[in-house]
C-alpha cells in the first residue's frame, strides 16, 4: 500500500473515532465501512488475489457492522436475537 493510502486510512480512523452520539443504525453503517476498509487493507498488504480481496472486504464489512450496531447500545441478546438479561456492571 502506498504512503498516501496509509495516511488516508489513519485520518479516516481518527475522524470516525470523534463521533460518539450516533444511533445503532448509524454505528452499524460506520462499522461496516470501517470493517470493509480494514479487510481490504489487510488483503492488500498480503498481496492477495482479487477474489480474496472481495471476500476479505465482505467479511470485514459484516464484522464491522455487527460490532458497530451494538457499540454503546447497552443491549444484551442471545445468539438467536432474543433479548437477554445483561450481566452486572454491563
Amino acid at each position: 500500500m502506498t504512503k498516501t493510502m496509509m495516511m488516508l486510512l489513519a485520518v479516516g480512523g481518527l475522524s470516525l473515532s470523534a463521533c460518539a452520539s450516533y444511533t445503532p443504525n448509524q454505528n452499524a453503517a460506520i462499522g461496516g465501512l470501517g470493517g470493509a476498509a480494514a479487510g481490504l487493507a489487510a488483503a492488500d498488504l498480503m498481496d492477495a488475489s482479487p477474489e480474496v480481496k472481495v471476500g476479505a472486504t465482505l467479511l470485514g464489512a459484516a464484522g464491522g457492522a455487527a460490532v458497530g450496531s451494538n457499540t454503546g447500545a447497552r443491549r444484551c441478546t442471545y445468539s438467536n436475537g432474543a433479548p437477554a438479561p445483561c450481566p452486572p456492571r454491563y
